[in-house]
Parts: structure tokens; C-alpha cells; sequence
């Protein structure tokens, strides 16, 4: 008997990945479909209470034009981390996509597809912003991007750090889409186009881990959940803390911001209040995440 013909054997989330490659197909560019001249820079860009520094007196006390301009500081520089991310991401896919059974490298070639049109969604926005570039492309943390290029493929630890990296930002999408009044309407409708296709990301990440996770014992649980603490705190640091450059960027007086916001009570219930589904979910499928 001949070796089974592997584009041709069906993984156990086979038929989700099917089911998502059918949502997947009537894709438009989401370049296209942003009403890029509604920007405008006399609204905020995220809704006040997600800034980093929201219910510190002394950024209480700054006039609204620096508040303002924080919030799309940190907006942008979410979306900056969004592209480095979605960046190690599609070059896994690109790989993957051209081996393995053929429901998941078509489903892996939909998320290409989308993740490469939310990079460039981002750009053009970058594109039309007159902020300045050098407190957006401070580095990003280089021991995740070590792993995203390293880390096997089909790992279980792979697929879970792929999950929070999808999952962390996308709390704060769903934020800003259920806070949307006053926002300025362009950065709503790239939280709106980016939430909707990684909600399909999310729900093929969660299918793949959870069967990565069926034949694990006790101990490779546990040994998953310690390591998911740090990828956690990595990702919540890369998403929710900008570094103090980019406070001097945004014309703060000086002040030593970043610190404060690390340990500002409000800040980190803003967080844990956020990540709260992420964490349960994680909790569900057996794994001792001791976080926050």
C-alpha cells in the first residue's frame, strides 16, 4: 500500500478552515473601501479612556490639543505594531500555504490575502497622517519577533502565540468600535475592516490550537501556560505601553510618561478588563495562565 497523498488528508479542522475560506471569498480591498477623506485630526483617534495615560492628574491637567494628539500618536503606533506583526505572520503563510492538505493552504492563502490588505490599509493611512515616522517605527520587541520566524509551524506554542497576537490588539479594535462617538470616523473604519476578517483568524487559531491540545497532558499544559504568561505580557507591553519616545513625539513636556503609565491603576484595569475573554478562553482549554 502506497503513502497517503497528504494534499489530499484532511486535518481534524479541515472543514472549519473550508467553512472560512467560503466567508473569505467575496474579498475587497480594504484600501478601497475606507472613506479616506474623513480623516480629520480635530477628533481623537482612540476613545480617550483607552490612552495610556488616561486618569493621570498630570495628563488630566494637559490642554485638549496634546490630548488629542497622544491619541493618534498611540493609535498609529498600534497600527505600526499591527503591520510588524501581521509582517512575521505573512511570512510563515507564505510558506505554509504551498504545502499540507488542500482545505487549510487555501484558507492559509485567504489569510494572506487579508493580512496583506490590512498592512496595506495601515500604510495608507501612515501615508496620509502628518505625524512623524521616528515614533512609529521604534523597534518592537525582538524576542518575539525571533520566535514568529523560528518557532515550528505546526508547534502547539507557534499556533498560541499566534492566537494572543491576533486576539491582544483585537480587544482594543472591538473597543474603539463600541466607543466610536466623537472618534474621527476614518480610524473606526479601519478597527471595523481589520476586527471582521481576524474574528475568522481568531476562530481557525482557536480550532487549531484546541486540537494541538487534545492529546496534551498535565505537564505540557502547565509548561504552555507559563510560557503563554511571558508571550502575554510581551504582547499587552507591544500593544497598550507605547515607549516614552513616543510621548516626546507627540509634544508631551517632560516627564518620565512611559513609567508612569506601566504601574497607573486605571491603565492596567483598562488592560485586564480587555484581555478578560482572551484570559477565560485560554483558562477553558486547560491552561494555568497565571495572568495579570
Amino acid at each position: 500500500m502506497g503513502k497517503p497523498d497528504l494534499l489530499k488528508t484532511s486535518p481534524p479542522f479541515a472543514d472549519r478552515a473550508a467553512q472560512l475560506s467560503r466567508h473569505s471569498t467575496p474579498y475587497r480591498d480594504p484600501v478601497v473601501r475606507i472613506h479616506w477623506e474623513r480623516l480629520s485630526e480635530q477628533a481623537f483617534w482612540l476613545p480617550e479612556q483607552a490612552v495610556s495615560l488616561y486618569g493621570i492628574e498630570e495628563y488630566d491637567a494637559l490642554p485638549l490639543e496634546v490630548r488629542r494628539t497622544l491619541s493618534h500618536y498611540e493609535f498609529a503606533r498600534f497600527l505600526s505594531a499591527g503591520a510588524w506583526l501581521e509582517s512575521l505572520f505573512l511570512q510563515r503563510l507564505a510558506r505554509a500555504a504551498l504545502k499540507g492538505p488542500r482545505a487549510t493552504r487555501i484558507y492559509h492563502l485567504h489569510e494572506l490575502r487579508e493580512e496583506a490588505g490590512h498592512s496595506l490599509m495601515f500604510l495608507e493611512f501612515f501615508e496620509r497622517t502628518d505625524l512623524k515616522e521616528a515614533a512609529l517605527d521604534a523597534p518592537f520587541d525582538p524576542w518575539l519577533t525571533m520566535l514568529g520566524r523560528r518557532l515550528p509551524f505546526h508547534s502547539t506554542l507557534f499556533w498560541s502565540a499566534i492566537l494572543l497576537g491576533e486576539e491582544i490588539p483585537d480587544r482594543l479594535n472591538r473597543y474603539v468600535r463600541l466607543h466610536a462617538q466623537g472618534l474621527c470616523p476614518v480610524a473606526v473604519e479601519l478597527c471595523a475592516l481589520h476586527s471582521t476578517d481576524e474574528a475568522r483568524h481568531i476562530a481557525y487559531g482557536r480550532e487549531v490550537l484546541g486540537h494541538r491540545l487534545e492529546r496534551a497532558g498535565r505537564v505540557t499544559r502547565l509548561v504552555l501556560g507559563r510560557a503563554l504568561d511571558m508571550l502575554l505580557h510581551r504582547f499587552v507591553t507591544t500593544f497598550y505601553y507605547p515607549p516614552q519616545s513616543l510621548y516626546v513625539h507627540a509634544g508631551l513636556p517632560p516627564a518620565p510618561w512611559a513609567a508612569r503609565a506601566a504601574v497607573h491603576p486605571a491603565r492596567r484595569q483598562f488592560v485586564a478588563h480587555a484581555l478578560g475573554p482572551t484570559i477565560a478562553r485560554l483558562r477553558g482549554l486547560g491552561l494555568t495562565v497565571s495572568w495579570p
